[in-house]
C-alpha cells in the first residue's frame, strides 16, 4: 500500500502529533473530571447526567487519542486506527450530546466542532503519512 518503503518522516510529523497528544491529554483530564475522579467538571456532563455508552464513548475517544498520538511519535501504522477508533467514538458522543439530548440545538458548538475537526484532521495525518512510506 505504501508508494516508499520506510522513508524519513518530516519533523514536521512528529511535532504535529505531540500537539495532538498535548490536545487528546486535555480531553483525559477533561474525561477524569467528568467521571468524578477530579474535581472541577461541568455538572451537566457529569457521568451520572450521561447513558453509560455515552461515557465510554468519551473513554475511547480520549484514551484512544492519546495513544494514537503516541504510536503516530513512534511512526507506526497503528496510529491510523487507533485515532479513527477514537474520532469514531468522538462521533458517537456527539450523536448523544447534540442529537439525542439536545434535539439538535447546541448552546456553544465551537468547542464541540474544534474536538471533531481535530479528530478527523489526526486521521488524516496518521493515514496520510502510512501513504508516504512514513510508518512502520
Amino acid at each position: 500500500m505504501n508508494n516508499v518503503i520506510g522513508a524519513p518522516a518530516p519533523a514536521w510529523l512528529r511535532i504535529v502529533a505531540a500537539l495532538g497528544l498535548i490536545w487528546n491529554l486535555i480531553g483525559v483530564y477533561a474525561y477524569l473530571q467528568t467521571v468524578g475522579v477530579l474535581g472541577g467538571g461541568d455538572p451537566s456532563m457529569s457521568a451520572g447526567a450521561m447513558p453509560p455508552w455515552v461515557t465510554g464513548a468519551f473513554a475511547i475517544a480520549v484514551f484512544g487519542g492519546a495513544l494514537g498520538c503516541v504510536v503516530l511519535l513512534l511512526l507506526k501504522r497503528l496510529a491510523t486506527w487507533l485515532l479513527l477508533l477514537s474520532l469514531l467514538a468522538v462521533l458517537a458522543q456527539d450523536l448523544w450530546a447534540y442529537v439525542l439530548r439536545t434535539g439538535g440545538t447546541a448552546e456553544n458548538p465551537v468547542l464541540p466542532l474544534l474536538v471533531n475537526v481535530i479528530a478527523i484532521l489526526l486521521v488524516w495525518l496518521a493515514y496520510h503519512a502510512d501513504k508516504k512510506g512514513w510508518l512502520s
